[in-house]
């Protein structure tokens, strides 16, 4: 049973969506803060673990065995406590995740408009600029990570064309033991006509030789396409492929998305990405 203070726990909302958004507004605010503070929680518990793991091993070579089992117990509860904070902060981060991302889709138009540009690829650039400010200043201060109509050859020696491609290389201790900074990398290719599951299937095996080479999932990958005046959607079998089962590489998840340019002058997506402020697409 949670004990809170009744006068901390009025539930009572006017309007019940806009209510239940303020109430989400507030530990979303409270979850950010905390986190923040969590990160303080976590250097002081490593930096005290670290220092009685010197003190126990110095203890044991002295054969003060009293202070070192001592020692010993505390350590363990180091451990303990590291990986409750590291659970904490992990927690923190999905609730303020999950919480920007209902705020995007709420407050964003339900109707998307296809922005200039000489081909689908520049306009859907152009969409993430506009829609996505971590993209935009990405691009503002690292422009040369962006690369147009090119090519990127993978560990089987074949070069994977991509209409545009965003790449930035994981740290080395992340391609040693998978831990720090992953890098980012986000590939945009162009289809002439509605993407079909054998698309797809090819895509994927280009994907799978540049992650071997490269040590990279894709955190976003677009299939980019015109849609017919005719159109209503794509293949049952490519749609669950990507919405429901979608592909994996290196046990991360991939972002598939279609994008459909339709002739009223919008987009369809497939599946629909929020775009979040403090996050890359």
């Amino acid at each position: 049973m949670i004990s809170i203070r009744k006068k901390e726990y009025y539930r009572g909302v006017e309007d019940p969506i806009s209510g239940t958004f303020k109430l989400a507004e507030d530990v979303s605010s409270n979850a950010d803060r905390i986190l923040f503070y969590s990160n303080f929680a976590l250097v002081f518990a490593w930096f005290s673990f670290l220092v009685i793991t010197l003190l126990m091993i110095l203890l044991f070579i002295q054969k003060n065995i009293f202070l070192a089992v001592i020692f010993s117990s505390i350590f363990v509860t180091g451990i303990i406590t590291i990986w409750l904070l590291g659970t904490l902060r992990k927690f923190l981060s999905r609730v303020s995740f999950r919480y920007d991302s209902i705020m995007a889709m709420r407050e964003g138009s339900p109707v998307v408009r296809i922005p200039s540009g000489k081909n689908m690829t520049e306009r859907f650039l152009a969409y993430l600029k506009k829609n996505n400010r971590s993209f935009k200043g990405l691009l503002k201060k690292k422009p040369e990570v962006l690369s147009k109509d090119a090519y990127l050859p993978g560990r089987s020696g074949k070069r994977h064309h991509f209409h545009a491609f965003v790449r930035i290389k994981p740290s080395i201790r992340y391609r040693i033991i998978k831990r720090g900074y992953h890098g980012y990398a986000l590939f945009i290719r162009e289809y002439r006509k509605t993407p079909v599951l054998y698309d797809l299937e090819a895509l994927e095996k280009d994907l799978r030789d540049l992650h071997s080479r490269y040590k990279q999932s894709p955190d976003r990958v677009i299939l980019l396409f015109k849609g017919k005046t005719s159109y209503r959607g794509v293949d049952d079998d490519l749609y669950d492929l990507v919405v429901e089962k979608s592909i994996s590489l290196g046990g991360r998840k991939i972002n598939l998305q279609l994008v459909a340019e339709l002739s009223d002058g919008t987009y369809d997506f497939i599946p629909f990405i929020p775009e979040l402020p403090k996050m890359l697409p």
